[in-house]
């Protein structure tokens, strides 16, 4: 007792809580979070506080920036998705408190970490150089797939107006969403049916179509989730690419590897094996750096839906509030699929050239931004453009947090 200072009372207490100490020591998710904990208590909103620092460890996982202030918004959104009855207020107390609960210290953003991600992208490209080597992949046989958020009924946040005017009236966000997931090989040539989450499993303005261009299913809060993606990697994917083979006259028994970045709801490497289909992930601190699709491609296929949007709008008789009515799930169905088939055989051959270079890939391509060019012209041009249809990928999937996996080895069978 008096070598660590304490009481007779304070030792009982600990032998009689033993149990709940090592239960509650071996379930931190940082050791040395142990440290200099005093007491047991857990946080008020326990179900909220888990999913911000899924989130939390989602976002660092990518090697993003998070701030206080973008916790505790964050937090305050969780608080309403959730619906939690209890009340909270979200001061800088509270996110003391979270911070010290989960470790969670600054950082100043260093050039060593930009240089960790370059030599970690270069790491990961020589290992994806002897991969291909090893099962002698060609660009046709591996393919990336990912997923985007789409706010596909929101209207403009701004516009013009003249110099007598002090306010103008705002149109309230709207939060309709949809989960795109687009998935294309790197040799151009076979882009995949679009794959799109609604909120309903049978909307009214899909009644009575047999034939729609994408592949369409439901999730309460349009997201992905782990059995949507083993749906579509089973039901979809495998079955197309099989049929890719045999349109180009290949084995349908031909090896493919599908690459992943790591979401959560993006299911294990073993629970995604077809034969010789396979699939790899890309590790977390490169993935913003060198997947395909988010070189470009995902962000052309929303400039292409907002320009559709706007110009129906522009083209409609009605006004603006009207268009937003009767622009229904189907609509944007269509408009998606339309995005999706005008992306260029040469810029999906192109989206690859950080993790599979050549020496016929060119330093730039100038389609992937001809769309963001053409948006910014109209917003200049037209009085009431500005609007956003998009949502942070990280608020794509819903899953529980799973560890991070072992890639398939190179001389393993997959």
């Amino acid at each position: 007792m008096n070598d660590f200072n304490i009481g007779s009372s304070t030792i009982y207490d600990i032998k009689k809580q033993k149990e709940q100490i090592k239960k509650f020591a071996s379930e931190a998710v940082i050791a040395k979070n142990m440290e200099s904990r005093h007491t047991l208590k857990k946080p008020k909103l326990e179900i909220l506080d888990s999913a911000l620092y899924a989130w939390f460890n989602a976002k660092r996982s990518e090697g993003k920036t998070v701030t206080g202030p973008m916790i505790t918004e964050k937090a305050k959104e969780f608080h309403r998705n959730l619906n939690v009855e209890s009340t909270c207020v979200f001061s800088e107390g509270w996110l003391q408190k979270f911070k010290n609960r989960h470790g969670i210290r600054k950082l100043h953003a260093a050039g060593e970490s930009k240089s960790a991600n370059e030599n970690a992208t270069e790491e990961y490209k020589s290992y994806f150089s002897s991969l291909v080597g090893h099962w002698e992949l060609t660009r046709s046989q591996v393919y990336n797939a990912d997923e985007t958020g789409l706010l596909w009924r929101c209207l403009p946040t701004s516009t013009l107006a003249g110099g007598d005017e002090k306010c103008a009236e705002g149109f309230k966000k709207n939060k309709h969403r949809l989960t795109i997931l687009l998935c294309a090989n790197a040799s151009g040539d076979h882009q995949l049916t679009p794959f799109v989450i609604g909120k309903y499993k049978k909307p009214r303005a899909l009644k009575g179509i047999l034939n729609l261009p994408v592949h369409y299913d439901a999730q309460s809060n349009a997201l992905m989730t782990a059995e949507l993606f083993k749906d579509w990697f089973y039901h979809h994917f495998v079955p197309e690419v099989k049929e890719n083979f045999k349109k180009h006259g290949m084995p349908e028994d031909s090896k493919a590897l599908l690459l992943l970045d790591n979401c959560t709801a993006h299911p294990r490497t073993y629970d995604l094996v077809s034969g010789n289909i396979f699939v790899d992930y890309l590790p977390p601190n490169v993935t913003p750096l060198i997947q395909p699709m988010n070189q470009g491609v995902i962000q052309s296929v929303k400039c292409f839906y907002r320009k559709s949007f706007v110009q129906g709008i522009l083209d409609s008789d009605c006004n603006i509030k009207d268009f937003q009515r009767q622009f229904n799930v189907k609509d944007a169905i269509f408009t998606i699929a339309l995005a999706w088939n005008q992306m260029k055989e040469v810029t999906l051959q192109w989206c690859w050239h950080k993790v599979w270079p050549n020496d016929g890939d060119a330093a730039h391509d100038p389609h992937i931004t001809s769309n963001g060019l053409e948006i910014r012209t109209m917003e200049e041009s037209k009085p009431f453009f500005k609007f956003h249809t998009t949502t942070s990928d990280g608020e794509l999937a819903i899953s529980k947090p799973r560890l991070e996996q072992k890639k398939l080895a190179a001389n393993s069978p997959p």
